[in-house]
């Protein structure tokens, strides 16, 4: 689960760490304390209580050798090291290597880019202590109807049935008003939820247990009562904030199913999630959908395009709208695939049985165990699917799709 880092920006220019704060100042989950250093001033012990997660050195032409002792005389165990500069020089990438700095970045900064090398390095380190946390993975329709309920259902259920009870898994049905995954997997819903939002400043692991119902597989499933009514304008940022630390850790695996929209609450669970599943169709409808909530996940919310993966649902080969055009449309994002059955779906969704116990056989299975072990994978060759009998290997790019490449 990505959680906010505390990062240290140290400098000897007021102005050039208070230009980086600002270029990093709209990615929401560091929070950056800057420390201006006097003329030969070393950083000491008492300025690292508490260890910050990781130290940012913003380096310019006022800031020479010092910096090299600055980083010798940091107290080990040092936490991980960084360094923006406008400078190229192979001397200083080379010092830069040899002293323990993870990375170098050039100014102008992509924040972005940082904010996810940051992020890969300090969640590393965590899971080498054993403090790495729950995995969160959001699912989100990118138009309403897509689908992203019956995956997050059946996703879920195909991971508890992996584990056999080794890992601990739980499903959230973050619809409020509409959710409907109690019906997915035949359990009668409780007001769980949302009476873990009213007590989540008291809420811990065990306190959790109190709120989820139990499926057979092992699964737990955390969701609203049908007979609840609340606003979604009532679930604040702060509380969403606090059921997320609470179930952190509690289980190894979190998957959110999120309503079709973008609000306080669901934000606080996209910007912790460590893969976004947004789940659409083969439309042109879709297509422009899913171009803006892309926009706004990472334009708005500054959610690296690495943490985003992109499943069409119910796919048909011969369909108008082809996965090409996805993919040149989104060719920074990771696109998977879930072939349509309509039959065994609606069979599932009916009786409340997840297709890999009704259709263990079934391609829609087997698609939906992959996502369950690889979702947070890249996708390899082999989960590609197979070209349409008598379709061209090539096709010209034109026509009304070409918008959308633009």
């Amino acid at each position: 689960m990505y959680l906010n880092l505390e990062i240290l920006a140290v400098g000897r220019s007021r102005d050039t760490v208070a230009a980086v704060t600002e270029d990093l100042h709209d990615q929401l989950m560091l929070a950056l304390t800057p420390l201006i250093l006097g003329d030969g001033q070393l950083l000491l012990p008492e300025y690292m209580r508490p260890l910050p997660d990781a130290l940012l050195f913003c380096v310019d032409d006022q800031w020479g050798d010092d910096v090299w002792q600055v980083i010798e005389r940091i107290p080990l165990p040092r936490p991980p090291l960084f360094m923006v500069t406008s400078s190229n020089e192979v001397g200083l990438l080379r010092t830069a290597m040899r002293l323990g700095v993870r990375d170098v970045f050039s100014m102008p900064l992509n924040p972005e880019e940082l904010t996810s090398a940051i992020s890969r390095v300090v969640r590393e380190e965590r899971s080498k202590r054993g403090e790495s946390g729950s995995q969160l993975i959001a699912f989100m329709n990118t138009k309403g109807g897509s689908g992203s309920s019956l995956i997050a259902a059946n996703v879920a259920s195909a991971m508890a049935q992996e584990a056999r009870f080794s890992r601990r898994i739980l499903l959230v049905d973050f619809d409020f008003q509409f959710g409907g995954l109690p019906t997915y997997l035949n359990l009668v819903a409780r007001d769980g939820l949302i009476k873990a939002m009213e007590f989540v400043d008291t809420l811990d692991h065990s306190a959790l247990q109190g709120y989820v119902i139990r499926h057979d597989s092992g699964l737990h499933l955390l969701a609203a009562a049908m007979d609840e009514i609340i606003v979604p304008e009532d679930v604040s940022a702060a509380r969403t904030a606090k059921l997320l630390d609470a179930m952190n850790g509690a289980y190894e695996d979190i998957l959110f199913d999120l309503p079709h929209r973008i609000d306080a609450s669901t934000a606080a669970v996209l910007e912790r999630a460590d893969v976004i599943a947004l789940v659409a169709q083969q439309s042109v409808a879709h297509l422009h959908d899913t171009k803006r909530l892309v926009f706004l996940l990472r334009d708005r919310l500054g959610i690296a395009t690495e943490r985003i993966v992109l499943l069409v649902n119910r796919y048909d080969p011969k369909a108008e709208v082809r996965l090409e055009d996805f993919e040149d449309v989104f060719p920074q994002l990771r696109v998977r695939t879930l072939p349509g059955d309509y039959l065994r779906a609606s069979e599932s969704i009916n009786l409340g049985v997840p297709i890999c116990e009704s259709a263990p056989r079934s391609e829609l299975c087997r698609s939906l165990q992959a996502l369950a072990t690889g979702i947070d994978k890249p996708v390899a060759a082999s989960d590609r699917p197979a070209q349409a009998a008598g379709e061209a290997p090539e096709r010209k790019k034109k026509g009304v799709l070409g918008l959308f490449r633009r």
